[in-house]
């Protein structure tokens, strides 16, 4: 697994439309976990894995600690934020190879598989951050 910039997809309205429509109907869930399950955890780390098969999605979570997200399958996956979030929805391109990316603190957002294949990623939390 390599590191590479990720790669976003456009937001077109037909896009933007969608996802707000995914971000309205889901505007009441409650705050849950990053991820599927835990895999490991001690004092320093918390390993999640998570897969999306197309159309599901994440619970709402918020990114208490910085993260990697080891990409290993799929083809787009989207961020979806509440409304009034500091950044905008996005949709991340999964490189055939898959990817590695950091995720800053702080952000609160549902990933929902967009795409047309099972979205596979193992997130490295690092709870000292």
């Amino acid at each position: 697994m390599k590191f590479s910039e990720p790669q976003y997809l456009e937001i077109t309205p037909e896009w933007k439309e969608r996802l707000d429509k995914f971000r309205d109907e889901h505007k009441d869930d409650p705050v849950g976990n990053v991820a599927d399950h835990v895999l490991f955890e001690d004092d320093k780390v918390r390993i999640w894995e998570m897969k999306l098969e197309p159309g599901e999605h994440s619970d709402l979570h918020t990114h208490q600690h910085e993260y990697y997200l080891v990409v290993m399958k799929g083809d787009l996956v989207a961020g979806v934020v509440p409304e009034g979030a500091p950044i905008d929805h996005f949709i991340g391109i999964v490189p055939p190879e898959g990817n590695t990316v950091p995720v800053p603190k702080g952000n609160t957002e549902w990933a929902v598989n967009v795409g047309k294949e099972t979205y596979h990623e193992i997130l490295i939390e690092l709870k000292n951050t």
